[in-house]
């Protein structure tokens, strides 16, 4: 009873707006409509471990670069999933140059472009959104901003 009256107000308390938070579930991520660079629509499996967000220029080209230096599978042998969220981005802008660029990139990217998705897992100014999920939870959010923390964020 008291699972059921937990999980109930976690659940109330996403569809009323909050925003992300350790313990929220996983399945609160597919609220959100993604696709991919080759306009798949996807959604976020169960078993993801770790979720990298990317909200501007800069940090979306760090990830891509370290991303691009792995072999393609890396993302799903490391169950993560990496989504960029594009929807400050000039849509003129998106069709000429961002999409033809992405479509290079031999691993996966989560692409949002609704207004919504930065309210609820926010954002901090030059960095890039590391979150954690433990058993189908929310377990760690965290920031970082260099190489080397996002090579530590997928070996830990």
């Amino acid at each position: 009873m008291l699972k059921t009256i937990l999980l109930l107000s976690t659940l109330l308390s996403f569809a009323f707006g909050d925003s992300l938070k350790i313990t929220t579930p996983l399945q609160a991520f597919n609220n959100f409509k993604y696709t991919t660079q080759h306009d798949k629509k996807v959604s976020i499996s169960d078993d993801i471990k770790t979720i990298i967000i990317s909200y501007e220029k800069d940090t979306g080209r760090l990830v891509n670069k370290y991303l691009n230096t792995k072999y393609p599978p890396y993302l799903a042998k490391n169950r993560a999933i990496f989504i960029a969220d594009i929807h400050e981005m000039p849509s003129i802008i998106t069709k000429l140059f961002a999409m033809p660029k992405m479509r290079k990139y031999n691993h996966t990217i989560y692409i949002y472009d609704e207004d919504d998705f930065s309210k609820f897992a926010k954002p901090q100014d030059e960095k890039v959104t590391v979150i954690k999920i433990k058993d189908k939870k929310v377990d760690k959010i965290y920031y970082i901003s260099t190489t080397q923390e996002l090579k530590e964020a997928f070996e830990n």
